[in-house]
């Protein structure tokens, strides 16, 4: 008896799949480039972060070097009388003593005084820019006048000084013994036609006289050099 053919196992045709092997990843020549750049951007932050620090404490170190000081607040024409509203506070630095200034804490005491130039808002006030409430120093009086053209100097306005001089009237002797008299222009003001008229500081002493002078036409004043105060009169100091 004859055993039975059994038929061919088929043969599966070969597998075109390749197994890949891993790959290792090998640092490239940049990498090291890299990190360096990335440590010198970070040294360079620390730097401007010191750098920083130290502006900050040299600005707090300048601010407290300052001091506050009073100063104007808008425009005092010359002669007039200081306001609460014409007066600030200012802080200013200094690097040594400050002399002349008015400090904060003396601002009250400058209210309703006159002030003896033209004050600019802005201008730190000093010793010398301001008289008494009334215009006055101590041991003066004020006297008005009415001065033709020529018997006055140009540029003769409030906080300026002359010097009153007798002079004679129209057809009339010249005074004997009246010497030159200091004063002070605490207010000016020219009329329609030309002529001036003026309040003038001046001593107890000289004050009639001058007022004499003035209603007899036989008053004429001379001007002084800017910042003469030759005037008598008392300290216009205030508190510190």
């Amino acid at each position: 008896m004859t055993a039975p053919t059994l038929p061919a196992r088929p043969t599966l045709p070969p597998s075109n799949t390749t197994r890949h092997q891993p790959v290792s990843v090998v640092p490239g020549p940049n990498t090291a480039a890299r990190a360096r750049v990335r440590t010198q951007w970070l040294v360079l932050a620390a730097a401007l972060t010191v750098l920083a620090g130290t502006l900050v404490a040299w600005a707090l170190a300048r601010a407290a070097a300052r001091v506050d000081v009073v100063s104007v607040a808008r425009p005092v024409p010359a002669g007039a009388v200081i306001d609460e509203s014409d007066l600030t506070v200012t802080a200013v630095a200094f690097d040594g003593p400050v002399t002349g200034l008015v400090p904060a804490a003396s601002r009250e005491q400058l209210v309703g005084r006159t002030a003896a130039i033209a004050l600019e808002p802005g201008t730190l006030l000093t010793v010398g820019m301001w008289a008494d409430g009334s215009g006055l120093n101590v041991g003066e009086r004020t006297v008005g006048a009415l001065l033709d053209q020529g018997r006055f100097p140009s540029g003769t306005e409030p906080g300026t000084s002359a010097l009153a001089i007798a002079v004679s009237a129209a057809g009339g002797a010249v005074p004997e013994g009246v010497a030159p008299m200091p004063v002070r222009i605490l207010d000016a003001s020219l009329t329609d036609h030309g002529e001036l008229q003026v309040t003038l500081a001046a001593a107890d002493a000289d004050a009639i006289v001058i007022a004499r002078l003035a209603a007899t036409d036989m008053l004429v004043l001379v001007g002084l050099p800017v910042g003469s105060t030759p005037a008598a009169g008392g300290s216009d100091e205030v508190t510190p």
